[in-house]
């Protein structure tokens, strides 16, 4: 499996111990400097990117890039036909799935290779692992699904802003939100991979839209309602009020990582 690398090597979490020993102050005590969230954030963005996620990526994008150039080749309307796209194949499938690729193994990887243990030898607060795992792997998943998203936008849709903006934002918004849960499930289960993707399509893509009800549980409801405000378009299931929808995401990441921080603080490491 792609990223599942064992990290005990200079670069894992054994690469930390020691490091800003100087800022501890005595046994238990959190390092005060960001130089702990820092190594952190460059440790795990290190193994974020493998061969095999490049090939993912790459693949992303030339479907996208397909898909955005057949849609506006065809004889339909462009912003509402671009719109559905990106909302049904964008935020339904792409962003989910890359966010959950990423997302599972920021520290599912220490937790499946029983190397998570490293960490705890110094003593580095909760809450700093939590955001640099959550944010490394936004830093890789956000840009891709973005790039890819819009280049499909703009060619389904002739260019049009407001679909283009539309898929921006709510692309990047839904990629953060859903990298945030997925290290939290990553942290939560082993082979958080697999049950990531029984996640995304039996509850994200088919059980909430099937009703409003299921609906108003989905991220994805959220990140399409923020698509449809900006391209004008009506997109089934996703007229949740604009406001809102920010308050959730930006509400659902950080309830993820303060769940994440959470666990981190109660967990048993081997």
């Amino acid at each position: 499996m792609p990223g599942r690398e064992s990290e005990i090597s200079p670069g894992g979490p054994a690469a930390l111990i020691g490091h800003g020993r100087r800022a501890a102050t005595g046994p238990g005590r959190a390092v005060q400097t960001p130089g702990a969230f820092l190594a952190l954030y460059r440790l795990v963005l290190r193994h974020q990117i493998t061969r095999g996620r490049l090939a993912l990526f790459a693949a992303v994008a030339a479907l996208s890039v397909v898909l955005g150039w057949l849609v506006g080749r065809s004889d339909g309307d462009p912003v509402q036909d671009a719109t559905d796209l990106v909302s049904a194949f964008g935020l339904g499938l792409v962003v989910p799935v890359i966010a959950l690729v990423l997302g599972s193994a920021a520290l599912g990887n220490w937790v499946d290779d029983e190397t998570l243990v490293y960490v705890w030898l110094r003593p580095v607060r909760r809450w700093l692992i939590a955001a640099a795992a959550t944010l490394a792997a936004a830093t890789v998943a956000v840009p891709v699904t973005v790039a890819s998203l819009s280049a499909m936008a703009a060619l389904g849709s002739g260019g049009d802003s407001g679909v283009i903006v539309g898929t921006v934002v709510s692309t990047a918004l839904g990629g953060l939100a859903y990298a945030a849960v997925f290290v939290a499930i990553g942290l939560l289960v082993r082979r958080a991979l697999l049950w990531g993707l029984v996640y995304v399509f039996i509850w994200e893509f088919f059980v909430a839209r099937a009703g409003a009800g299921a609906a108003r549980l989905s991220i994805n409801s959220y990140a399409a309602s923020i698509l449809a405000d900006f391209s004008g378009v009506e997109i089934r299931l996703a007229d949740r009020a604009i406001g809102t929808s920010y308050l959730v995401l930006a509400g659902v990441t950080a309830l993820a990582v303060a769940f994440t921080t959470w666990r981190l603080s109660r967990a048993n490491v081997a």
